[in-house]
């Protein structure tokens, strides 16, 4: 028999009264940012499809076609601080809208793009959208509606980017194949025009209280505090942006994020046209590279149950850097190795990277709180995509350029991550001055 005011009778007058009267609200919010992430990580790991069949047509070299990846994510992390304080200030909402109708416009405009300076720009263009539908938003709206289960929460809303690798990859693989890049380019602008922007409109909230509801778990994690003493994950201040930045632990990830990204963006760039000249067809390349991203669902889904049972992020976050490392190393054995190199790639590659990128927002609400979270995330993304992500696909495309072969960008790549490991394993929870 429980006595009146146990911690299983206050539990049930928590986010569970959210649920009595029906499914909690915020899950379907995270059901609509999975799709949203799948039309997202359309627009990002779609890139590599392209980077041949533009190349042959215009007669770029891939150094100059995969700048523009570089330039993408650049804007991006350079726009992240701005859409971060939005999102602080306005919610992120209308954060979702306008970058949906940014990239919608973008990626029509380069269907009957014709230019490499005309590309450059679109690229720039269409960077700045993204900033404003990828992990920062998406966190900052799981923050909101989660204590209890947050971790679950993040990781299937995140998975959704993979997702739309896994789809979209082979999809633009075979529309290019069948008709033309200029199509594929159609496809991603009505998808953001179309899919994206309704979904925001009619179904996302800011916040469970415009609703009327708490935060799912928020008065139970008051209980536990009470009753049982506070919870590392549930007892974190909030930081401001500026006490953020004066902490080792930021600089720390910091470093780990670029590096890590560095090296994914330089991989994602590069990979379909790496099977392709192994003697892949576009289709066939395009579907490894897709299914590697279908692992990062598995990843991305499973980094965030991790964090809600291991309390050091950190050290899943060096784990995830190490696997991409043990990925992409097999890749060098391609042709000796054949199929095992492509199934240990798909695997580690995909299972690392999908669970670096959840733990990036994840990193930031476990370690500096819910207050300034957009611009904490927003910086520390500014410095993962704006000088790691924006480096990597041009330093891969300069060392094919004058190699001839992805064996020594994809060894810089193997380096990369293993240093950011390193800068994972030994940043340490960030306490207060």
């Amino acid at each position: 028999m429980r006595e009146p005011g146990s911690l299983d009778d206050l539990k049930s007058e928590d986010g569970s009264a959210n649920r009595s009267e029906g499914i909690f609200y915020g899950w379907l919010i995270v059901g609509v940012l999975f799709f949203i992430s799948i039309i997202d990580g359309g627009f990002t790991y779609t890139f590599s499809t392209f980077l041949k069949p533009l190349t042959q047509e215009f007669g770029w070299s891939r150094a100059e076609t995969a700048t523009a990846f570089s330039l993408y994510l650049l804007v991006a992390g350079l726009v992240l601080p701005a859409w971060g304080w939005l999102i602080d200030h306005v919610g992120a909402r209308w954060v979702f809208l306008l970058s949906a109708l940014i990239d919608g416009v973008a990626l029509f405009l380069l269907s009957a793009v014709s230019s490499l300076s005309g590309f450059y720009a679109l690229y720039l263009f269409l960077g700045v959208g993204l900033a404003g539908i990828g992990p920062m938003p998406v966190g900052k709206v799981i923050t909101q509606w989660f204590v209890d289960k947050r971790g679950l929460a993040m990781g299937i809303a995140l998975v959704g980017a993979s997702g739309g690798g896994l789809v979209l990859v082979p999809l633009c693989g075979f529309l290019i194949a069948e008709f033309s890049w200029r199509v594929g380019y159609q496809i991603l602008a009505g998808l953001s025009l179309f899919g994206m922007l309704p979904l925001v409109w009619f179904f996302v909230v800011n916040t469970p209280q415009e609703k009327g509801l708490k935060p799912l778990g928020q008065d139970y994690s008051k209980v536990r505090h009470t009753l049982l003493g506070p919870e590392p994950e549930q007892d974190v201040r909030d930081w401001t942006l500026r006490q953020a930045l004066s902490t080792s632990t930021f600089w720390r990830l910091g470093a780990a994020f670029c590096l890590g990204l560095m090296a994914g963006g330089a991989v994602h760039a590069h990979q379909v046209a790496f099977f392709q000249d192994a003697g892949y067809s576009l289709e066939l390349a395009s579907t490894i590279t897709g299914i590697s991203l279908g692992m990062s669902m598995a990843g991305r889904f499973l980094a965030g149950w991790v964090s809600e049972h291991i309390r050091h992020p950190h050290a899943i976050l060096a784990g995830c850097l190490c696997m991409q490392a043990a990925g992409i190393g097999v890749l060098l054995f391609l042709e000796s190795l054949g199929f095992w190199a492509l199934t240990l790639f798909v695997s580690l590659f995909g299972l690392g990277y999908g669970g670096m990128i959840v733990l990036w927002p994840l990193i930031v609400g476990h370690d500096f709180g819910r207050q300034a979270f957009g611009a904490i995330a927003g910086v520390l993304g500014t410095l993962g995509l704006s000088i790691g992500g924006a480096l990597g696909p041009i330093i891969a495309g300069v060392l094919y350029d004058n190699t001839g072969s992805y064996d020594w960008a994809f060894l810089s790549c193997v380096g990369a991550f293993l240093l950011g490991a390193g800068a994972a394993a030994v940043a340490p929870e960030p306490q207060a001055v």
